[in-house]
């Protein structure tokens, strides 16, 4: 971890206090996972007691957990962003898509980007920005079937064990594994009762220019209304079609 400098006061309006938070926000990226008092007081500039209060302040606010002498982010840090999430161009096209796909069908995490939120299928109230854990979620298995096995292990050694929400939620690391290869063969995934009693999901891909999976779309529903084999026959197709013109969209 490189040090940097320390950071000067800008002014009468500039808080320099502030602006040492957020640096040691800035600390975590996906090689730096967690800091220690002493690197975050050498990569901001400031001194171990003052790197301490900011480190504390923000566990304090949710946005960090503390292991031993070491300091970790949290999910709620995603919260921060919501807002950019909700105005980005390229999700904003992909809502009208997701909202006119909704009517026409009446019906780790993976985090959404585009949603409509008229209709509630689970039992968390969801909107831009939240997260679901993506192993028992059709779109997170769209997503996690791009990743290598290790990463898979890695995954669940850095957040821990698969938790079991339902009777039906793929726990086992060999089950989860052999339901991601069926995924990316067909392309698709389905949930059934695994991340609620009674619910259903079905997801598709949607790719980059380049080919590259960067999210998913998916429909959910009740069983009481529908079933995995309906969803297949008569709103994967359409689906399909749907992920097709956002991965134009969004390219």
């Amino acid at each position: 971890m490189q040090g940097t400098e320390e950071i000067e006061d800008q002014g009468n309006d500039y808080s320099l206090t502030l602006a040492r938070g957020i640096r040691i926000l800035e600390i975590f990226t996906p090689e730096v996972q967690s800091v220690t008092t002493s690197e975050a007081a050498d990569f901001v500039g400031i001194s171990r007691a003052a790197a301490r209060r900011f480190l504390l302040t923000l566990v304090t606010l949710g946005y960090l957990g503390q292991s031993k002498s070491s300091f970790v982010l949290t999910d709620k840090i995603a919260t921060i962003g919501q807002g950019a999430l909700a105005r980005d161009n390229r999700w904003l096209g992909a809502t009208a898509r997701v909202i006119e796909l909704s009517n026409r069908m009446n019906g780790l995490r993976i985090r959404f980007v585009a949603r409509d939120q008229k209709r509630r299928i689970y039992s968390a109230r969801l909107g831009v920005g939240d997260t679901l854990p993506a192993y028992c979620a059709a779109a997170g298995k769209v997503l996690l079937s791009t990743l290598e096995p290790h990463e898979i292990d890695d995954l669940i050694q850095k957040h821990g064990p698969l938790e079991k929400r339902t009777p039906g939620t793929i726990v086992d690391r060999d089950a989860l594994l052999a339901e991601l290869r069926d995924v990316r063969l067909r392309s698709c995934a389905t949930a059934d009762d695994e991340m609620d009693i009674g619910t259903l999901g079905i997801a598709v891909p949607i790719f980059d220019k380049n080919g590259k999976v960067i999210a998913a779309l998916a429909v959910g529903s009740h069983k009481m209304r529908r079933s995995i084999e309906e969803l297949e026959r008569d709103f994967l197709p359409v689906l399909q079609d749907a992920a097709d013109r956002i991965s134009e969209d969004v390219n």
